[in-house]
């Protein structure tokens, strides 16, 4: 029983030792007197050549406290005993350094003015400075060596994840000194590649930078590497994108470090983010005239209708930092209207005004534009989905046609300087309900700049992440485990951000006299199959893909212009300049009209044949009996 007691005494002692900071403490003082003493008597023996002469050896005990005290308490004061010795660094060695330093000065002070029996001094002024000498060697080197043993039992050098790091620049010896520094984690970091040929094969923290970034496919298969982490936070968009079609190619898990954590000035492992799909398609940010856009919205008052919608929303953002005298948010969602009242409000309370309101109300708007004085409107509220619309065209005509008419007749009547119509590449050559309804928004856009409202059209494709869109739709498939639905192998689509689709609208705004039509530049089309494979790749999950067919309405490949326009440049280098306006009959308004009345109560394919009558370009989707698709397919999942 005893010895049982007293080993469970001496296990308590001994792992309150371990875990006391002031044992800890005790630990390194006890450590650094006995590098101090023999700090001492190796600079007496290295001065006297290991004997010392009787007048001087008296001096020695008194030679010895006077460092010891004078030294451990200047550590003291230079916080070296708050260091962890696995986190020593440059830091701790210029603290060390000017520890040692102002106790040296002190000592030699002390000598000078202290005379000892025989009128000599404690020691001589070479002893004291070969003390400071040795004191700093042995503190440096115990400090390192725990550094050392961190070092090495860090998860780079054992067992665990194996990770490859893009980029052995300063990002990339921070995040490498991180994962050192958290054994915990169980990363092993195998190497680094790096596109400066100057650093392949040298060495960044003991680990070798292996070989430049387009051999990542064979080191990832080679190395067997689990993970890699993308340490290039300067990077441009089209080199960030390369890096990971590379990582994607051989299917390998990946992480970034953002390009905001370069203004924090350190980089850790917790500071990764997970790829995301924008990274994967986005594109170099163009330059944008913020002063000049500032000069068209600054200090006026503004209107957003569908403000609480993807490209709406991210407009109330930007018009925000433009500092408006009043930002009115028109919108019928009620819940979204208020969460993004209140985000706004942050920014400045005072600017941002509710308004619940339907489009499609002409004397509400009305009442709206004139009683605030509104002098620019940018209208982005419609109906965006194509099957839903093909099953609900009356709905389609009485947002996306009968309100966009509303909103620009209230704006013509109440004085707005500029309507700003936000309109999608649907509308080109539609075969979607959808797009026809767009399409007649344009030409209503065109009719009211021949009335005299300062107005123009900004022509879009697809905004990556908004709702409804096919990136939620498929992160949603995979967080379910699949499978990934995609309608057909060869389906492609025109991408925009919506942060980026939002200040193109914005300078476009800022280009226009009224009366254009606007394009803005989407680059390459991409293949939804591609966007598919890639997110799965993303998600690290292994789900399969699925074909389901085109959906109602639905076409294979958008196009922005009609064959017979050309595309003019602007002042941006995004945006085009469409050199013809959409014609309009000298009746097309009574007919809108006439198709606005009708579709409240109209059956659906007489809807999808009067649209086809307004719009002869429409080729509506027909199903194997001949009659439209909407009339007769469900909604497609």
């Amino acid at each position: 029983m005893t010895g049982t007691g007293g080993t469970s005494a001496a296990s308590r002692i001994a792992a309150w030792w371990r875990e006391s900071k002031i044992a800890q403490t005790m630990t390194y003082v006890l450590v650094d007197a006995v590098v101090i003493l023999v700090a001492v008597v190796a600079a007496y023996a290295a001065r006297f050549e290991g004997a010392v002469p009787h007048e001087w050896a008296s001096g020695t005990p008194i030679s010895l406290l006077a460092a010891l005290g004078i030294f451990v308490a200047f550590f003291f004061a230079f916080g070296l005993y708050g260091i962890l010795l696995k986190y020593v660094g440059v830091d701790a060695m210029v603290r060390l350094g000017l520890a040692v330093a102002s106790g040296t000065l002190l000592l030699l002070l002390g000598d000078l003015v202290w005379i000892g029996p025989g009128a000599t001094r404690i020691a001589p002024l070479s002893v004291v400075v070969l003390t400071a000498v040795f004191t700093f060697m042995g503190a440096a080197t115990i400090r390192s060596l725990g550094r050392l043993q961190a070092y090495m039992g860090a998860g780079t050098r054992g067992d665990g994840a194996r990770v490859l790091i893009v980029g052995a620049g300063d990002a990339g010896s921070l995040l490498l000194r991180d994962i050192e520094n958290q054994p915990r984690l169980r990363y092993r970091v195998v190497g680094f590649v790096d596109d400066d040929r100057r650093k392949v094969g040298r060495f960044v923290r003991g680990v070798r930078v292996l070989d430049s970034i387009d051999a990542i496919p064979r080191l990832v298969e080679e190395q067997q590497i689990a993970e890699v982490f993308v340490a290039m936070p300067a990077a441009s968009v089209g080199e960030l994108r390369r890096v990971l079609d590379l990582c994607n190619s051989v299917n390998v898990a990946t992480r970034v470090v953002p390009a905001a954590v370069l203004a924090q000035g350190d980089i850790g492992v917790s500071q990764l983010r997970q790829v995301s799909i924008e990274d994967l398609l986005g594109r170099d940010p163009v330059a944008i005239d913020v002063a000049g856009i500032a000069k068209t919205l600054a200090g006026r008052s503004v209107a957003v209708t569908g403000a609480a919608g993807s490209i709406g929303s991210e407009l109330c953002r930007q018009i925000m930092l433009m500092h408006p005298r009043e930002l009115h948010l028109l919108e019928i969602d009620e819940t979204r209207l208020y969460e993004l009242f209140l985000e706004l409000r942050l920014s400045d309370a005072d600017i941002p005004r509710m308004q619940i309101c339907d489009v499609r109300d002409a004397g509400k708007v009305a009442r709206i534009l004139t009683e605030n004085r509104v002098d620019v409107v940018f209208h982005a509220a419609a109906y965006k989905h194509v099957p839903l619309m093909e099953l609900s065209p009356d709905e389609a005509v009485g947002t996306n046609v009968g309100g966009t008419r509303a909103v620009l007749s209230a704006a013509l009547s109440a004085g707005v300087g500029h309507f700003v119509l936000i309109s999608t590449d649907k509308a080109v050559r539609p075969s979607s309900v959808m797009g026809t309804t767009k399409a007649l928004a344009e030409r209503l856009a065109a009719l009211y700049a021949r009335k005299g409202l300062c107005v123009s059209t900004v022509r879009f494709g697809n905004v990556l992440g908004s709702r409804g869109s096919v990136v939620p739709l498929f992160e949603e498939q995979l967080r379910r485990g699949g499978p990934v639905r995609v309608t057909h192998p060869d389906v492609t689509r025109y991408f925009m951000t919506i942060p980026e689709a939002a200040r193109l609208v914005l300078q476009a705004q800022a280009l226009s006299d009224g009366g254009e039509l606007f394009v803005l530049e989407m680059g390459e089309p991409l293949r939804i199959l591609d966007l598919a494979r890639k997110m799965i790749t993303l998600s690290g999950a292994r789900a399969e893909i699925v074909f389901d067919g085109l959906r109602p309405g639905e076409k294979l490949h958008e196009v922005l212009t009609h064959g017979d326009h050309q595309l003019v440049a602007t002042g941006c280098a995004k945006i085009l300049r469409l050199n013809a306006l959409p014609l309009v009959a000298t009746d097309f308004e009574y007919r809108v009209g006439a198709l606005i009345d009708s579709a409240r109560s109209a059956a659906l394919p007489d809807t999808v044949a009067a649209l086809a009558a307004l719009v002869p370009d429409y080729t509506p989707s027909v199903a194997e009996d001949g009659r439209a698709a909407a009339a007769v397919a469900p909604l497609a999942g």
